[in-house]
């Protein structure tokens, strides 16, 4: 992939959040509980989107962000699956993986991966966990017994765009910091694979945002 290919991929990646984000304040007084939770998700997003764009413009080393971000973002995350995942697991679980993922995070961030460099550790052990949480949660619904419209199921759609975009990027969590020290021709590929991954992720948000969930 190309410099110019890259930031044209990135640029949209970059911009696409405004879309289901447009669409939650249109829907603000229609949206369900997990609708409102996702939409804290979609602000996370927008400002770390905004901020470290800015920092690249400026040349500002930008990986300081994501190293907060990762925290922040695993923490909406499991306020989603708490509830979606209430019959399988107790709420006790979900208090211990957020303690025990934020020590590991800042343990990370002073000992291992300094702020200054790609948090490889933490990302990846994020995206198993979710891959987890979403595989868990597709259990649940083929255990349920009565019938559900997954086409209008919220949860369905964003558990369906975790599942693809933590499991297709955890081998790029995973990926040495050494490919990142220097641009070159496969960083720009890994990145802007990335980039499309994460498009795909936005959509199913904007999906998840857009249906209108039928009365239990």
């Amino acid at each position: 992939m190309n410099k110019e290919l890259f930031f044209i991929i990135g640029n949209i990646s970059s911009l696409v959040i405004i879309v289901p984000i447009v669409f939650a304040i249109l829907k603000y007084n229609r949206l369900n509980k997990v609708q409102v939770s996702l939409g804290y998700i979609l602000i996370l997003v927008f400002i770390v989107e905004l901020i470290t764009n800015i920092f690249w413009h400026k040349k500002i080393n930008n990986l300081p962000i994501f190293h907060f971000y990762a925290i922040f973002e695993f923490l909406l995350i499991v306020n989603i699956y708490k509830s979606a995942l209430s019959g399988l697991f107790s709420k006790g679980v979900f208090i211990i993986l957020a303690i025990g993922f934020t020590a590991f995070a800042i343990i990370n961030m002073f000992f291992f991966q300094n702020i200054f460099e790609f948090n490889s550790n933490v990302t990846t052990v994020m995206g198993v966990l979710v891959v987890f949480f979403a595989l868990s949660y597709f259990y649940k619904l083929l255990k349920e017994v009565r019938y559900s419209a997954l086409e209008t199921n919220p949860m369905f759609w964003i558990n369906s765009g975790f599942l693809i975009y933590f499991s297709s990027n955890l081998i790029l969590f995973f990926i040495n910091n050494n490919l990142f020290k220097e641009a070159s021709e496969a960083s720009y590929m890994v990145w802007g694979l990335h980039a499309i991954v994460n498009i795909i992720l936005i959509l199913f948000y904007t999906i998840a945002i857009w249906v209108k969930p039928k009365e239990q």
